[in-house]
């Protein structure tokens, strides 16, 4: 059951992308060109299109899923740059699930975590995204990777505990797998930790999503959770894309 997420789109391009952020920004590559400027009054037009697309088709996963990636870095840097904690990832152990690309890594070593472990799918993604963009920002001593899916990485990383799991676009995939990713996520996260989930209130070609994820969590009663969106992302969007953060209870 492949429930990890890494890059995959037009594998063999390598273009380099930037982040604009308060703090600064972060140099990476993925496979296509992503708009790093704060969205104004013109290019409303542009997210009205994109969403109509997204909710009635002709949307494209991989391009909506970096999207996604851009989003949630731009959404760790609210919670340090505006909300102020400062010290969020400071001297923490990280993981990266879901859709990982190694930038929201990035940013967490950038601001003081001790070291980050990144969970990949595919050889292709690995070299070709998520390694470059580490060597980018000389990251490459700092980075632990783990090849694999939930269903053999229970064995993998079994003994291990991280202060915080990032899972961005972790949703975008069937309902019938959020049981295995609540039982998953659970296991890995330390007393005192936090996971950040991101993904869209509705996709048009999946029927998992972020409302469905929190519906879930709600039930089982095991996480409290905090809704940390930032108002950018809400101010355009028919399908807005939340960010989360869940905690043991």
């Amino acid at each position: 059951m492949v429930l990890i997420q890494t890059p995959s789109f037009i594998p063999t391009q390598s273009i380099i992308n930037e982040i604009c952020m308060e703090s600064g920004n972060i140099s990476f590559i993925a496979p296509i060109i992503l708009d790093s400027t704060k969205t104004n009054e013109s290019q409303q037009l542009v997210h009205l299109a994109r969403e109509k697309r997204l909710l009635f088709g002709d949307s494209n996963k991989e391009i909506e899923k970096w999207n996604g990636v851009k989003d949630f870095c731009q959404a760790l840097d609210n919670l340090v740059e505006i909300q102020k904690e400062t010290t969020l990832f400071f001297g923490k152990k990280v993981l990266e699930i879901g859709f990982s690309t190694g930038v929201p890594s990035i940013y967490a070593l950038e601001h003081g975590a001790k070291d980050v472990t990144v969970v990949y799918s595919t050889e292709e993604a690995l070299r070709t995204h998520i390694e470059p963009t580490m060597s980018r920002n000389n990251a490459n001593d700092r980075v632990n990777y783990i090849f694999g899916d939930f269903d053999d990485l229970t064995t993998k990383v079994v003994t291990q505990k991280f202060d915080v799991i990032f899972a961005p676009e972790i949703v975008y995939t069937k309902q019938r797998n959020f049981e295995k990713i609540h039982k998953f996520l659970k296991s890995l996260l330390a007393s005192d930790g936090l996971i950040l989930i991101s993904g869209r209130t509705y996709y048009h070609n999946c029927d998992g999503n972020m409302s469905s994820m929190i519906d879930m969590i709600k039930r089982k009663n095991q996480f409290d959770i905090i809704d940390r969106t930032s108002r950018s992302l809400l101010r355009y969007e028919t399908a807005p894309r939340k960010i989360v953060q869940i905690m043991h209870k």
